[in-house]
């Protein structure tokens, strides 16, 4: 992606902004996979195309609790409803259709740009931004694709790291990630600028990690990031660019004061601003108490507003409300306001502290996407990478240094992203991306299996994954302690609990992803704590476990593979009417074809599934009961049945109660499996016996 000199780069569309970001993108490339894919529509606008208009509406319908208010798309919606002619031509997708009908209502065909086709393609930019998409919207990527289906083939290096697929996805994507200069030649890495940091440094604050990475652009000229690093103070990205407008000392009035200290939200605001200056710049020229305290005055009434645009955020003055200092004492304290051009002076002031208000802004976005990658953690105003023991020889320091600025013709960018087949849209490994080769890998896995006592590559893995894991309880036992989740429990029965349970858990995840990691821990206490919960869960988890997106892949919600037996957990937060259109028939896939590819393999494992939801209907309760009574057909392999599948419903006051009853948990689950038994023999030929019969 290109950004302009002086602009800050932005992963993601202010109008398309939301906090479960990595759910988002999901969900955007199953909609553009079904509209550009399977349905062949071509991305454009209306009345020639109806793509941009149905990924809205399909946005809409699968983030009702993101997309509360859509007042344009209802007003269009409305007149459409009102005309039999408009309403076939949605109907039926008719473009020539469409066209006659849009003649009985001029005005209506701009309303489809206003927040809603524009809107599509603001939610669909980061798509395009990390290469899961071409450039047009046109077709997905090797990338995007991947992501989608939850598959890749990972090297011998990427197996050693303990992440899920999509934590790997992304991370290959964001070490590819460029921003490019205007040309195209230039370009700066963000995440491989990251990951050196992170190398070089134990951790960094926040604050600091922030500003360096989004801060920094193609334009920057570091002639060395170590000392660039080890000395980087607050604001000093800031420092390296000068205010783009020089005045004149006289006073600004009004009209030019608003052409340069602009604020796009509210012209009152830019109003406020003028007030403050104009009392600073009397306070500048009188020099007197009496414009002090009127200077002060102004400052305190619209203090929020002043410190933000002029302050980097912070106070301007170290003064108390209501104080007055004596004018001598207040400017030989802040003299440096006062030497030269006051207009200059504020101006940078305001300039600088608009790009690091937009470093910030853009920067929420920029991390929540980095936390898909898995290795980075976030927490307690502190980034840092996790297993650096092991990253710190995977990431060889030198490579990553060459790619954190460069340079390609212009002809190298065309091929470099956007095009389906071009470096950025392909989905390349780790060994590829940095170029290594067989010299470098069997030297870094030499390294590796030094610095873990000698063990073999397999073992390395294992026991970074065994260690991930007792992290992970550990983890749990010190923030989601048995109280904690029975609350949560509790709190999912009213969806106007939602912002209360995501401040509790993550508000970078949905609250249906929350609820089924939430539903997991309580199986983990149920348990008494003896599966393996993070191997079970088909949740994306970030570097500090936090629930991201659900991995998808066809899989059901978790899935817990212990000795004797295979538990699946199926969690919605679907009320009693709406589990018979969207549960029944993926829960009953998912534990049929589960139970087949047991038998298949000849495990012993016992099966059953518990479909876990606040709520249940009597239908539902007794459909479950039901099916475990007839053989069913596999969806992979339509040669193959099973019979006797079980699936228990278990409402969240029943799942909350059975953590008490941890020390039955074998006993309970096999009690259910006798409870769902089913002894007959099943006619397969049931219905076409009875056919049979009557027609002869």
């Amino acid at each position: 992606m290109k950004v302009k000199n002086r602009k800050v780069f932005n992963l993601m569309d202010t109008n398309g902004r939301r906090n479960d970001v990595i759910n988002a993108l999901q969900i955007y490339l199953r909609i553009l996979d079904l509209l550009v894919n399977k349905k062949g529509m071509k991305w454009g606008t209306l009345p020639e195309d109806f793509s941009q208009f149905m990924f809205y509406k399909n946005a809409l319908a699968l983030s009702p609790e993101v997309f509360k208010e859509h007042g344009k798309y209802d007003k269009v919606l409305e007149e459409i409803n009102s005309d039999a002619k408009l309403s076939e031509a949605f109907n039926t997708e008719d473009s020539f259709l469409l066209k006659k009908a849009l003649l009985s209502h001029p005005g209506l065909q701009n309303l489809f740009d206003e927040g809603i086709e524009d809107r599509a393609r603001h939610y669909t930019s980061t798509l395009v931004k990390l290469g899961f998409t071409d450039k047009s919207r046109s077709n997905l990527t090797e990338a995007g694709k991947s992501v989608i289906n939850n598959t890749v083939t990972k090297d011998s290096l990427e197996r050693l790291l303990p992440i899920s697929t999509v934590n790997l996805l992304y991370l290959r994507q964001l070490l590819k990630l460029r921003i490019f200069d205007d040309s195209g030649k230039k370009y700066y890495s963000p995440f491989c600028f990251a990951l050196y940091l992170l190398l070089k440094k134990d951790r960094v604050s926040s604050e600091d990690f922030e500003e360096m990475i989004q801060g920094l652009s193609p334009y920057h000229s570091i002639t060395d990031i170590d000392d660039f690093i080890e000395s980087y103070s607050v604001g000093d990205l800031l420092r390296q660019f000068p205010p783009s407008q020089i005045f004149g000392h006289e006073k600004l009035d009004f009209e030019t004061f608003e052409k340069y200290f602009k604020n796009q939200k509210s012209a009152t605001t830019v109003q406020r601003y003028y007030d403050f200056y104009t009392a600073f710049f009397k306070l500048a020229e009188e020099r007197n108490q009496s414009s002090l305290n009127a200077m002060l005055t102004v400052y305190e009434v619209n203090k929020a507003l002043i410190v933000k645009a002029f302050g980097f955020g912070r106070n301007l003055f170290n003064i108390r409300n209501a104080e007055r200092p004596p004018v001598d004492d207040f400017l030989t304290s802040y003299e440096e306001y006062f030497k030269g051009n006051i207009n200059n002076i504020l101006f940078e002031k305001f300039e600088k502290s608009k790009q690091l208000d937009t470093v910030r802004e853009y920067s929420d976005t920029t991390i929540r996407i980095f936390k898909a990658s898995g290795i980075i953690s976030f927490a307690s105003g502190f980034v840092e990478l996790i297993n650096k023991d092991l990253y710190k020889h995977i990431f060889l320091e030198e490579k990553l240094k060459g790619l954190i600025f460069g340079s390609l013709s212009s002809s190298d960018y065309e091929q470099y992203e956007y095009q389906i087949d071009s470096y950025f849209s392909r989905n390349i490994s780790l060994e590829e991306i940095f170029s290594y080769t067989s010299d470098d890998i069997g030297m870094i896995e030499s390294n590796i299996r030094s610095a873990f006592d000698n063990s073999d590559v397999e073992a390395i893995s294992q026991r970074l994954i065994t260690k991930r894991r007792r992290t992970f309880e550990d983890f749990i036992e010190a923030t989601y302690p048995v109280d904690k989740i029975k609350q949560l429990l509790v709190l999912f029965s009213d969806r106007r609990n939602d912002s209360t349970i995501k401040s509790l858990v993550c508000p970078d995840a949905t609250v249906p992803n929350i609820y089924e990691y939430i539903v997991g821990i309580a199986w983990y206490y149920f348990s008494n704590k003896t599966i393996d919960l993070l191997s079970s869960l088909n949740l994306t988890l970030s570097a500090n476990f936090e629930p991201l997106v659900h991995a998808g892949g066809g899989q059901g919600d978790i899935v817990i593979y212990e000795q004797n037996k295979v538990v699946m957990l199926e969690a919605t937060l679907m009320n009693a009417n709406s589990q018979k259109r969207g549960e029944w028939e993926p829960v009953l896939r998912h534990s049929v074809n589960l139970k087949i590819d047991e038998e298949t393999k000849k495990t012993g494992r016992k099966v059953i599934t518990f479909f876990i939801a606040d709520e249940f209907d009597w239908n539902t309760i007794n459909i479950w009961k039901a099916v475990a009574s007839v053989p069913l057909q596999s969806s992979v392999d339509k040669n193959k049945f099973t019979d006797n599948v079980a699936i228990m419903p278990i409402n969240n006051q029943e799942l909350s109660s059975l953590i008490d009853e941890s020390d039955e948990y074998d006993n309970i689950i096999d009690k259910v499996l006798v409870l769902l038994k089913v002894d007959s023999d099943f006619n397969f030929r049931w219905r076409e016996d009875f056919m049979h019969s009557i027609f002869s």
